[in-house]
């Protein structure tokens, strides 16, 4: 991800390009600026995915910065040594806030809350899923899918706003061929689910938004609840 950072303290700077360097892959840093006018140009001009940005710098406020970049479509990370400026942060929609001095841990808390913000967003993403039975061919929305459950050789695809689809294949096939990817998650042998339809969940039952309740794999529950984390 494209990333610039912004401190008028140089040592500060230099901790968290090493920090994100050295620790974080993903971050590519594109821009490194030491005053509110540098940086807003940078920021308009490069289009980054992220920015860690100080609150207090004598050439300008990270908030007043933030307001006029507040149409870019970028994660915007407050940098502070106060704490009294997390409100303040949080009511100017910022996506999280770290304190001074920087703390590996609180950074792996951030880049956590960025990968879970990312999982959410190809959660929102509508598509067509196109199966074909016979000479018929369906053109189904994504999110009309519950959930899709096998028995032998057959699977049933059900649907919120329609009768349920069955298909001569088995449930490895319906998730390899059609239902492979997120928001899809096969939760047991035998059933798939559309996270977008959990309403809650056990350590052994999954409760559907349409009533329904499919089973949940021991083995699966951590992982589900960590796919769901930040809903």
């Amino acid at each position: 991800m494209d990333t610039i950072i912004v401190d008028d303290e140089e040592k500060a700077l230099d901790m968290l390009q090493f920090y994100l360097e050295n620790y974080f892959s993903k971050y590519t840093i594109i821009g490194r600026y030491t005053n509110v006018n540098d940086a807003l140009e940078g920021i308009l001009l490069k289009k980054p995915d992220v920015v860690f940005l100080d609150i207090n710098m004598p050439s300008g406020s990270g908030i007043e910065l933030l307001a006029k970049i507040k149409h870019l479509d970028c994660k915007i990370i407050f940098l502070t040594a106060h704490s009294k400026y997390a409100i303040e942060a949080i009511k100017h929609s910022a996506f999280d806030y770290l304190l001074k001095p920087l703390n590996l841990d609180e950074l792996i808390r951030v880049d956590y809350k960025i990968e879970s913000f990312k999982t959410l967003t190809s959660l929102v993403k509508v598509k067509k899923i196109k199966i074909k039975i016979s000479n018929h061919v369906y053109l189904l929305d994504e999110d009309d899918i519950t959930f899709a459950s096998s028995e032998g050789n057959y699977t049933t695809i059900h649907l919120s706003k329609q009768s349920p689809i069955m298909i001569s294949k088995n449930i490895k096939k319906i998730k390899d061929e059609y239902l492979y990817d997120l928001p899809f998650y096969r939760c047991h042998q035998s059933f798939i689910v559309n996270l977008k339809h959990i309403l809650s969940f056990s350590n052994y039952e999954i409760y559907l938004t349409n009533g329904n309740k499919i089973s949940l794999s021991n083995k699966k529950y951590d992982e589900l609840a960590k796919l769901l984390s930040s809903v």
